[in-house]
């Protein structure tokens, strides 16, 4: 159980979306994306877990009653507008031959999966989303899910809920609630990049969206690169988080800039390093390793084309790149095809083999931001058992 002065970062395996819960120091609490996307063809490779009996969603929100006994959560930042990190609803969409829709109906005459899930079962007091309120900038959104937020914010902003657009630059908007001032010098939260804007690592921020859409021929720009993206910093101990960031922006004179590491070079050094667009082969480029020289990469799998690349496993497990060291690279979960691949390489043994059933990860970091220990939890069923410590030290 979490103990107040701990940091706890859930990364909650379902097999359908990449879903993140953390625990401040004080007690506040964030939920960070609750995705929910089904694609039939990969069930055989990556079942939903513990099974299909339920939605991730509702998966995510018995894991969250689980490690937390109150019904609220202080912060809901959703990183973009993609169904793997948000969910969608039932708008008549027809299921195509790579994706499908799965969705309950909670008696409101909406039909949903995702974060709605989770919002069935605990309210929420602030928002943040790195769009809001100009929704679809760039030509480039996930339609059913902005519909999806759309109507729950119409619903739940009458009621108290505080809707804000993610700050960049700020160091003041995800916050301690609840006892703030145990912790002033020690614990912080950097907003560094959202919707193609970052922060200039001063006072100022550069807007590198708008300058690539000036100098784009059609002006679009992956949603993913749109990404929000932010550092959480203990004592000694540090964790970046930005969704699905990833890919390269023009400048103004037409050339190219490598996104990904200019955040990464943002960021700067940290323990553990949520991976950019779930480890994908274009996201964790060498520029962004070597700015963040994680201890612990942690990847939220639900496609097999996750974190497949033997080029990222070496960046991610290069003692050049790490100092020396020896990091250590964790799927919630490393797909059968993937570990008969990558057999053999030198990369292997940074891979805990659990990962192979699917697991849950969850860090504990001690108060005071000292010592960190990392827990991968049998993901199959529900006990919360742990097979594998993982020391990390800050």
């Amino acid at each position: 159980r979490w103990r107040p002065g701990e940091l706890e970062l859930h990364f909650i395996h379902t097999g359908c979306g990449e879903n993140c819960f953390y625990i401040l120091p004080d007690g506040t609490t964030i939920l960070n994306d609750t995705g929910d996307f089904y694609r039939p063809k990969y069930v055989g490779e990556i079942p939903f877990l513990p099974s299909a009996e339920r939605l991730g969603g509702e998966w995510v929100a018995r894991y969250i009653s689980r490690v937390w006994p109150e019904k609220t959560i202080d912060y809901l930042i959703f990183s973009h507008w993609h169904t793997d990190h948000i969910g969608s609803m039932d708008i008549g969409q027809k299921p195509s031959p790579k994706a499908g829709w799965r969705f309950r109906d909670f008696g409101d005459g909406l039909r949903v999966n995702g974060f709605r899930c989770v919002a069935r079962e605990f309210s929420f007091r602030r928002y943040l989303d790195h769009q809001y309120p100009s929704w679809g900038a760039y030509k480039s959104h996930d339609r059913i899910s902005v519909e999806l937020v759309r109507r729950w914010l119409q619903a739940e902003k009458p009621k108290g809920l505080a809707v804000e657009p993610f700050r960049v630059g700020a160091l003041d908007q995800i916050a301690l609630l609840r006892a703030p001032e145990k912790y002033k010098g020690v614990f912080s939260i950097r907003n560094l990049c959202a919707n193609g804007v970052a922060w200039d690592g001063a006072d100022g921020r550069h807007d590198y969206a708008a300058e690539h859409a000036a100098a784009a021929k059609d002006g679009r720009i992956n949603q993913n690169t749109l990404s929000s993206a932010f550092v959480i910093r203990y004592g000694r101990f540090g964790y970046y988080a930005g969704g699905d960031v990833s890919g390269r922006l023009k400048r103004a004179d037409g050339t190219e800039v490598d996104y990904e590491a200019a955040i990464g070079n943002l960021a700067g050094p940290v323990t553990v390093c949520k991976m950019n667009h779930h480890g994908c082969p274009d996201a964790m480029g060498e520029g962004f390793v070597r700015a963040v020289r994680a201890k612990a990469y942690v990847a939220c799998v639900w496609d097999p084309w996750q974190l497949s690349s033997e080029k990222t496993l070496a960046r991610l497990t290069s003692r050049e790149i790490h100092d020396g060291r020896d990091p250590v690279v964790v799927p919630t979960l490393l797909t059968a095809k993937n570990a008969e691949k990558f057999a053999g390489r030198p990369f292997v043994k940074n891979i805990p083999a659990e990962t192979r059933h699917g697991v849950h990860v969850a860090v504990k970091v001690a108060p005071g931001g000292g010592e960190s220990t990392m827990y991968l939890m049998d993901a199959r069923d529900e006990s919360m058992r742990v097979v594998r410590r993982i020391g990390l030290s800050a």
